[in-house]
């Protein structure tokens, strides 16, 4: 600042409490606050009872001194100063909207590039959303506020029919993110018009550059194979593993801080049937390190109760994660996309703070994932990879959860290591209810009446159809009949000519 305009606003900035040109200065070092933003985000700052919408002198000054002419207030090399480390504001999480309240949200694209929208719709379950789309002005002037437009249409566009029905405004553009990568936008203005051409936020993108980026990668980093791998210090036969998880079979230990990378597949056989069995299985991928086909390790086990082939994935990430030694970066391959989502939803508290926590299927284990990586503090990045199509790590866990209904060396994951997130547990008939108590009270009073209706004199002959002595009913052969097929008739048509 020249030291005539110094000597003249000197009391002015004294009233605003500004000392330094480091006040003025974005987040990202390389840019001027512009006027707009200062009167808008900073307007704390900003004694002004006249209102003013010009910039002041003094802000004139400091501009035409520090930035380069004609280039959206960006510095001069020698007035660029180092990134702060503390974000400039707080934003919330998109996935704490719901259906009744719409925000303006705040995410990125495949390129790392801002998307802005307005919610249509939200999908509480899959933890998405959709939105209408309006393109902003970051990319011109990073330092300005962020002023937000209608969006013409781009290739970003998803139809979605029934936009009419939550708007009045028609929508050119909308598609869907996720709310878990997603936070809320203040506007000015919260409510879309048909009349209204721009929405105005009290911060620039400067402001919420650095928060985005690391919000949103925080979900899924792609792991990095090119760097250089970590010594292996032990073998297989090594184990570290929690108090509580004893026993568990371990993989190769690492050194301090290291990257594990783990194929995890679940398998659900027989079906319907007494027979019926989950068995799940990891295996650990050290590449380049003498490992035949880089299989350093693996393990396989069993889990019961609650059958289906998403819990079986579960528990092979539970029992994965369960042995990681603390402070590491963890990779899990699946080609489960219902684990996948699991595992974002534990980066937001989802299974412990969340009101959704008991309508979820297999809570207590996810429960226990979720409280395993933050009492490890583990960095996991799921990775999803195609079933079946040839990847043999894949292919190769695949084959051991299969297996492990069979092996004598599968490992029985006991409930007692899983449900120890918590100090109350709903137990019936021996088993931990992990599925959405309201349903099993509603069932568990449903077979109450019945079996009340049941006990009357009336119905007594129905206990004469389940009488091995009288045998009355056939229950295989009347399955069977129940079944059978035509496709599976041996004749002596033609079709079914050798």
């Amino acid at each position: 600042m020249s030291p005539k305009t110094f000597k003249a606003c000197l009391k002015v900035l004294r009233r605003c409490l500004l000392y330094y040109l480091s006040q003025l200065i974005t987040p990202t070092g390389t840019h001027l606050v512009s006027w707009t933003a200062y009167q808008t985000a900073y307007i704390a700052l900003l004694s002004d009872k006249r209102s003013r919408s010009l910039p002041h002198k003094w802000y004139l000054d400091i501009q035409a001194t520090t930035t380069v002419p004609d280039s959206h207030d960006q510095l001069y090399d020698h007035y660029v100063c180092s990134p702060t480390d503390i974000p400039a504001v707080s934003l919330v999480p998109g996935v704490t909207t719901n259906q009744k309240n719409r925000y303006w949200l705040v995410t990125l694209d495949g390129n790392a590039a801002p998307l802005f929208g307005k919610q249509l719709t939200v999908q509480p379950k899959k933890d998405t959303c959709t939105i209408v789309h309006w393109t902003s002005n970051y990319l011109s002037s990073p330092g300005d506020v962020i002023r937000l437009h209608p969006c013409p249409g781009c290739e970003a566009h998803v139809p979605f029919p029934a936009a009419n029905k939550y708007t009045t405004v028609e929508s050119r553009c909308t598609f869907t993110v996720s709310l878990l990568r997603s936070l809320i936008l203040p506007t000015h203005s919260e409510r879309i018009r048909p009349t209204t051409t721009e929405v105005v936020s009290p911060y620039s993108w400067t402001d919420l550059c650095t928060m985005m980026v690391s919000y949103y990668t925080r979900l899924s980093i792609p792991p990095d194979f090119s760097s250089s791998l970590p010594a292996v210090y032990g073998d297989s036969t090594s184990s570290s593993v929690l108090s509580d998880s004893s026993g568990l079979p371990s993989p190769v230990i690492l050194s301090p801080g290291s990257h594990y990378r783990y194929y995890t597949e679940g398998s659900l056989i027989n079906l319907g049937t007494p027979a019926v069995s989950m068995g799940w299985s990891w295996v650990q991928i050290i590449p380049d390190a003498g490992y035949l086909n880089s299989v350093a390790t693996y393990a396989h086990g069993t889990i019961r109760n609650w059958l289906s082939s998403t819990r079986a994935e579960t528990a092979a990430i539970f029992a994965a994660l369960s042995v990681t030694p603390e402070d590491s970066v963890v990779s899990i391959y699946t080609d489960s996309q219902a684990a996948i989502d699991g595992l974002r939803s534990c980066a937001s508290s989802t299974y412990t703070n969340s009101r959704f926590y008991y309508k979820t299927t297999n809570f207590e284990l996810w429960a226990s994932i979720e409280c395993c990586i933050h009492e490890k503090r583990l960095v996991v990045l799921p990775v999803k990879v195609k079933g079946h199509d040839g990847n043999y790590w894949n292919d190769f866990a695949d084959s051991l959860a299969n297996t492990a209904h069979q092996s004598d060396d599968a490992f029985s994951l006991p409930e007692a290591i899983f449900t120890s997130s918590h100090s109350i547990r709903l137990v019936y008939d021996d088993v931990i209810c992990e599925s959405n108590p309201r349903r099993l009270f509603k069932a568990y009073y449903q077979a109450t009446y019945m079996r009340d209706l049941l006990s009357l004199a009336r119905f007594q002959f129905t206990f004469c159809l389940t009488d091995q002595d009288d045998y009355i009913v056939d229950w295989d052969l009347t399955w069977f009949t129940l079944n059978f097929s035509p496709s599976h008739d041996a004749s002596f048509q033609a079709h079914h000519a050798s």
